[in-house]
Parts: C-alpha cells; sequence; structure tokens
C-alpha cells in the first residue's frame, strides 16, 4: 500500500510539473512583460517621487521585445507604444532644434530648421511625392490590429505607417508634445494633492501629538494653557493654508499655465507653417496641372505623363493635410482622456491614502483624527474648504491650455477646396479637347 501512495504521489507531481512546464513554455512570451509590469508596480512609490521633482525617466526597450502588444504593453511595462515604434528612432535632426525648458514643468520649444520639407516645388519632388502617393494608393487598407492597444494608438500607427516617410518629423513633434503636455498635468495633480495633503496631515498630527502647542509661539503662562493651545493651532492652520495658496498660485501661474500655453502654441504654429509650406506645393502643383497643355510640347504620351503626374500630386498633398488633421484630432484626444484621467486618480489616490493613515492612527489608538478636527475650531476648517476649492479651481482649468490649437490657424483639409480644384483641371483638359476637336474640322 506505502508503495503504490509512493507511486501515485510521484505520478500525481510528475503530471503537475508538467503541466506547470507547459503553462509556462505557453506563457513565455508573456514572461518578461510580466516580471517587468510586476517591478514597475513594486518601485511605484519611489518613481512616483522621482517624476514629483521631474527626475523619473522611462528607459528605451531593444526593438525586439518592442513588437506586440504595443500600448498594452507600454501601459504595464513601460515599453514603447504601437506608434513609437512605427515610427523608429532616428530623430536626432528633430531632437536638435527641440528645446525642452522649465524646472518643474517643462515647455517644448521648435526652432527654426526643424521642417525637412522642401521650400520650392521642383520636378524632382513632385516625381517622389508621386511614388509616395503610388505606394498609398496601391497599398490596402489596415484592418487587422493588436486587440490590447488602444485604439488611437493604433489609429496614429497607421497614419505613421503610411506617412512616415512625409511627415516623419511632424508626427514626432506632436507626439513629443502630448506627451510633455500629460506629463505637466499629472505632475500638476501630483504637487497639489501633495500641498493640500500635507496641510490636513500637518494640521491634525501635529496638533493630535502636541507639537503646535509645545513649539507654538504662545504660552499658558500669558494666556493660560487652553487659550495658548487654541491660538496657536488657528496660528498654525491660518498659516499653513495660506502658505499652500500661495505655493498654489505659484505653481500654477508661474509655470504651469504659462508653460502648458507655450507648448501649446508652438504646437498650432508649427502646423501653422508646415501647412502653409504644403500648401505652397499643392498652389504649384495645381499652376503646373492647368499649364500641361500649354506650350510647345506635342507628344501626347508625355503631355499625359506630365498630367498624371501634377494630378497626383494634388491629390496626394491634400490627402497629406487630411490625415495631418486626423492626427492632430488623435492627439488631441490623447492630451484630454490621458490628463482627465491623472485628474481623477491622482487625487482619489491620496484621499484613500490619507484614509487608510487617518483610519490606521484611530485603529491604533494613536490619536482621533476627527475628534482633533473638532478641536480645531472653525477656522481652520473654513480656510482648508477655501484652498481645496483653490485646488479644484486650478485642476479643472488645467486644460485650458488648448485653447491655442485654433484649426482655423492652418491650411485645412476643407480649404484646399479639392473638388472644386479637380472639376477646374480637369475642365481644362476638356475645354483644351474639344478646342483642338472644332480646329481640325469637327472630330476624328
Amino acid at each position: 500500500m506505502d508503495g503504490l501512495m509512493t507511486v501515485t504521489g510521484f505520478a500525481a507531481g510528475l503530471t503537475a510539473g508538467l503541466f506547470l512546464a507547459l503553462l509556462l513554455y505557453g506563457l513565455r512570451g508573456y514572461a518578461s512583460r510580466f516580471g517587468a509590469g510586476l517591478l514597475r508596480g513594486l518601485s511605484f512609490p519611489f518613481r512616483l517621487v522621482l517624476r514629483l521633482f521631474g527626475l523619473g525617466k522611462k528607459t528605451s526597450p531593444s526593438r525586439a521585445s518592442e513588437m506586440g502588444p504595443g500600448a498594452w504593453a507600454g501601459a504595464v511595462s513601460g515599453h514603447k507604444t504601437l506608434l513609437e515604434t512605427t515610427l523608429g528612432e532616428d530623430f536626432d535632426h528633430e531632437e536638435s532644434f527641440i528645446s525642452r525648458q522649465g524646472l518643474i514643468f517643462k515647455w517644448m520649444m521648435v526652432r527654426v530648421g526643424f521642417m525637412r520639407m522642401p521650400e520650392e516645388m521642383t520636378d524632382t519632388l513632385a516625381q517622389d511625392y508621386a511614388e509616395l502617393a503610388d505606394r498609398f494608393l496601391g497599398s490596402p487598407v489596415p484592418i487587422v490590429s493588436d486587440p490590447r492597444a488602444l485604439f488611437e494608438d493604433v489609429e496614429g500607427a497607421v497614419i505613421a505607417r503610411q506617412f512616415a516617410d512625409s511627415e516623419h518629423g511632424l508626427l514626432y513633434m506632436l507626439n513629443e508634445s502630448r506627451k510633455l503636455m500629460n506629463a505637466n498635468v499629472r505632475r500638476l495633480s501630483i504637487w497639489l494633492s501633495s500641498i493640500l495633503t500635507l496641510v490636513l496631515v500637518a494640521n491634525i498630527v501635529l496638533n493630535a501629538v502636541g507639537v503646535v502647542d509645545a513649539f507654538g509661539p504662545l504660552h499658558g503662562d500669558l494666556f493660560g494653557e487652553s487659550t495658548a493651545g487654541a491660538l496657536n493651532s488657528l496660528m498654525f492652520g491660518a498659516g499653513s493654508c495660506v502658505l499652500a495658496a500661495l505655493v498654489m498660485w505659484a505653481l500654477y501661474y508661474t509655470e504651469y499655465s504659462p508653460y502648458q500655453r507655450n507648448t501649446a502654441r508652438e504646437m498650432a504654429n508649427f502646423l501653422t507653417r508646415y501647412c502653409a509650406r504644403l500648401n505652397d506645393h499643392y498652389r504649384t502643383a495645381i499652376g503646373r496641372a492647368k499649364s500641361v497643355t500649354v506650350g510647345e510640347e506635342r507628344d501626347s504620351k508625355q503631355l499625359s505623363a506630365e498630367a498624371r503626374l501634377w494630378t497626383l500630386n494634388i491629390n496626394w498633398i491634400a490627402l497629406r493635410v487630411f490625415f495631418i488633421e486626423s492626427y492632430v484630432r488623435n492627439v488631441v484626444f490623447q492630451i484630454t482622456r490621458n490628463s482627465s484621467y491623472y485628474l481623477l486618480f491622482v487625487p482619489a489616490g491620496f484621499l484613500l491614502a490619507v484614509t487608510a493613515l487617518f483610519g490606521l492612527a484611530a485603529g491604533l489608538g494613536l490619536f482621533n483624527p476627527f475628534a482633533t478636527i473638532i478641536a480645531l475650531g472653525w477656522v481652520f476648517p473654513v480656510l482648508f474648504i477655501l484652498i481645496a476649492m483653490l485646488y479644484a479651481f486650478f485642476l479643472s482649468n488645467s486644460m485650458k491650455a488648448l485653447e491655442e490649437i485654433d484649426q482655423g490657424e492652418w491650411i485645412s483639409f476643407h480649404t484646399l477646396k479639392l473638388n472644386q480644384v479637380l472639376g477646374e483641371v480637369v475642365g481644362k483638359y476638356a475645354e483644351d479637347v474639344g478646342y483642338w476637336k472644332n480646329r481640325v474640322g469637327g472630330g476624328l
């Protein structure tokens, strides 16, 4: 019987081991991401402190680790998103013309020289555009995507894949601006939440343990113990609330608000310059397309090739503007959506932490936070509510900088009037054909 039990146990252990081995083999592709995600979760408090002071940096993974579930992997383990993987890493030229400035919050300046697009629309450039247009118009529409990635990341990656050769630098600049603006909102919510939490915790804890009474400027031999203690608590509470309001005001108005607006304004200004140059090329292509039948050229094949080249350029430039604006919509959506998450979850996290701290203190019998608040009187609660309202005001207005991104400032797809332009070009060709038919005597 003992031998049978031994064999049975051995067989059961072997089966369990084989099952675990097969399970690990099947999940081997996710093991590194899971481990990285676990480490990031454990190190979150430390990274939070670093990012609070603007010191935290994400690491860049190897090319092999970037392939896969894109944004999901980026959210879990800090890897690049699908968009960033598609754009690649060759941005030395762009980075040489980008400056990120600021102490706690950052803003991004794009200097002259960033744009690689040639100023003039030459025949060689038109040939390059035609090749890109042929490749785009002859390629299938991507319909397969990673279900674990966010939709806006998938959409951005598709646009980057189709237009990276022509809009490489622009897409990179817009994505970097998005990340910087989102990081500023995250820092603002962390800083303001930390200040508000510090005021509440300091007033409750320091009063509960007697630090305010012990180190306060007023003593019981002059006013009596209870009166001196109440006045010390009042001065400490009022002083901490006023100081917190001043620091919040300084953070918001001296760095955050102007820096966010500077970054948004840089985005809008660069889009304006970029689309203006595209519009110059567009108008040149229209003029060349209309003048195909004018001149000394009589070779019908050459005339056909010229007409095809310039009409293809007209369509290609218009398509570029359309997808640029689609990408801008994507970027603005991500800025708004990600920022709303920070503005919601960061305060909620601090609220839960304070509640847990006070609950733990009450449970261990260290002090009663609610009794301490009542003992502070009405002045501190009123002042704290006022700075909480100021806190809510700053957070609720943290996305005002997006007002700088106005579609009416740049040449948009609808202002190109592609339908009217194509009608004019095709109508011009038809008029010329009719003219020559009538000239040779009414038909062939």
